[in-house]
């Protein structure tokens, strides 16, 4: 499915960055709320009632709305020819669309050609049929209300006219949930989106991708979105003001992701309804949480720093992001923390290797952590146990072992960075389970299990994930790894191994946007993403 993917991506002419860039945003979409696989639909129809009788037709107007709002909307719009019964009920019925959709003039396609996104592929492979002229038939055929609209496969540069019209559509109609991301073939597009966003009061999602944001002084003071809870700022051209003012309008929201950022990224987090922020492929120079009292969850997914150098084998090392946790005292989750990279705040005091634990440097809330960390790398280890003295009641901890460009993590781990540190209380007292991703089976890393199993008092299960390239060798590991373990001290001896393969097809671990969204679980379990994306997803 991978290769596929990509080749679909190179039919629509990108270059490596790109499609890239490309992938990452659509990964970020939530699904439009109607799909064209159907197959309890097709089922169905296959089994016609015996007696000829229409008895869908006879049920309730009420019931039909909601099974046409549950169709594909050229399909839905079609029904009007069916009989007199039918002929209003798709206008009176609230407008579902997706340009997807309307792009797939063939058969429904099968489970095996809809890749986890949502239908990435299939938009990609159907990409380069323009379908602007049959969105602005749809909205202007409609009179609303507009309960989702998707157009994310239509490029907007040679569309600047139809936006402004759609724009004005979707405000007048009542749109609630928007995703609309411009067909972009290049980087550098810049497409201005018309401030008559703020003319869309009833948006409750709204996510927008491959765009230019509109400036501050183009928008009413007064605009806001009162009743807007989800939002997706994917690859935007937006600048720090035009984020705060945004974020300040947005007086109910509830979750909040940021993928790709084209401008360097200052995030201000003050919000008494925030619960989730996720910041993904971008570069970040401060993420500041002044006063969130209901947040959550906090997640960075490859986020890189400001400055930096080249180092020998072509990568950028040095490079630093500020991370200051002021008052949050709901915050469960937090991760994926680079040591050294992520220059951590808590209160007003900065955290540094040897930095000695008090109340005003803790987190207590925090029960789940993720540190992106380079085992061989004795800047990171030796910041480890500091930032793990941070947040003292982590009852889960995950481990994503990193590499060098180059592939190279032959190095050994120093035991004496982390044997000579003092007790950490997390490890000690409350982490029961320990999840290692992207596990090569490097020294540096069994020394890391060894040092985590020998102290963790109450560690009741330590997952390891073979990365990909593993994976031909997976059962010799799996022995070695047992034979390791049971050759180890361990503070628990009921701790119990567990050693699985990665699902992934490459080295390295998804992330799942739209999962993280579901506060009833685990964030950072991606395990059945790449087969099934929907099992990760937001209900």
């Amino acid at each position: 499915m991978e290769s596929m993917e990509t080749n679909a991506l190179q039919v629509l002419g990108l270059d490596d960055n790109m499609r890239m860039v490309t992938k990452n945003v659509y990964s970020s979409l939530p699904d439009p709320p109607v799909s064209l696989h159907a197959p309890l639909a097709f089922a169905a129809a296959a089994w016609p009632p015996r007696d000829g009788v229409d008895r869908i037709s006879a049920l309730p107007v009420d019931i039909l709305r909601d099974i046409l709002s549950r169709l594909p909307v050229r399909d839905a719009a079609r029904t009007s020819a069916l009989s007199t019964r039918w002929r209003r009920l798709w206008r009176s019925a609230p407008l579902v669309l997706a340009d997807a959709h309307l792009k797939h003039t063939g058969r429904a396609p099968g489970p095996d050609e809809l890749d986890r996104t949502g239908g990435l592929l299939l938009r990609a492979m159907d990409g380069m049929r323009d379908v602007a002229r049959m969105v602005s038939s749809a909205l202007a055929a409609h009179p609303g209300p507009f309960r989702s609209v998707h157009i994310t496969c239509t490029p907007m540069d040679a569309h600047r006219s139809e936006l402004a019209l759609w724009l004005q559509l979707l405000a007048a109609r009542g749109v609630q949930e928007l995703v609309f991301v411009n067909r972009a073939s290049k980087f550098d597009t810049d497409v201005p989106f018309p401030a008559t966003l703020f003319r869309c009061s009833s948006l409750t999602r709204l996510y927008i991708g491959f765009l230019r944001f509109p400036a501050v002084a183009t928008v009413p003071r007064a605009a806001s979105f009162p009743h807007l809870r989800e939002l997706g700022l994917c690859s935007l051209i937006m600048g720090q003001r035009e984020l705060a003012f945004l974020l300040d309008r947005c007086p109910v929201l509830e979750n909040f992701e940021i993928v790709c950022h084209r401008e360097l990224l200052r995030l201000r987090v003050a919000s008494h309804s925030l619960r989730c922020v996720e910041v993904c492929m971008s570069i970040v120079e401060e993420i500041t949480v002044e006063h969130a009292a209901r947040l959550e969850r906090l997640m960075f997914w490859e986020t890189c720093g400001t400055g930096g150098v080249i180092d020998n084998v072509g990568g950028i090392i040095d490079m630093r992001t500020r991370v200051k946790i002021g008052h949050a005292p709901n915050l469960r989750v937090l991760g994926f923390l680079v040591p050294v990279m992520h220059e951590l705040s808590i209160g007003n005091t900065d955290i540094r290797a040897g930095t000695k634990p008090t109340r005003r440097t803790m987190v207590q809330s925090v029960q789940m952590l993720g540190i992106q960390l380079k085992l061989f790398d004795n800047n990171q280890v030796r910041m480890l146990p500091s930032f793990l003295r941070c947040f003292p009641n982590v009852e889960t901890l995950y481990i994503q072992s990193e590499t060098t460009l180059s592939g190279n993590t032959t190095g050994k781990l120093n035991p004496k960075l982390l044997q000579e540190t003092s007790p950490i209380e997390c490890l000690q007292k409350h982490i029961k389970n320990v999840i290692m991703r992207e596990f090569r089976m490097q020294r540096s890393e069994l020394d890391f299990l060894k040092f985590i199993a020998e102290r963790g008092q109450v560690l009741e299960k330590v997952v390891v994930v073979l990365t990909h390239t593993c994976s031909s060798s997976a059962d010799r590991l799996r022995a070695s790894l047992s034979t390791f373990m049971a050759s180890t001290r361990l503070a628990n001896e009921d701790c119990k191994l567990i050693v699985y393969e990665s699902p992934f097809p490459i080295d390295a671990t998804a992330w799942c946007f739209q999962g993280a969204f579901n506060m009833s679980k685990d964030p950072f379990d991606v395990s059945k993403c790449f087969k099934d994306g929907a099992s990760c997803r937001a209900d």
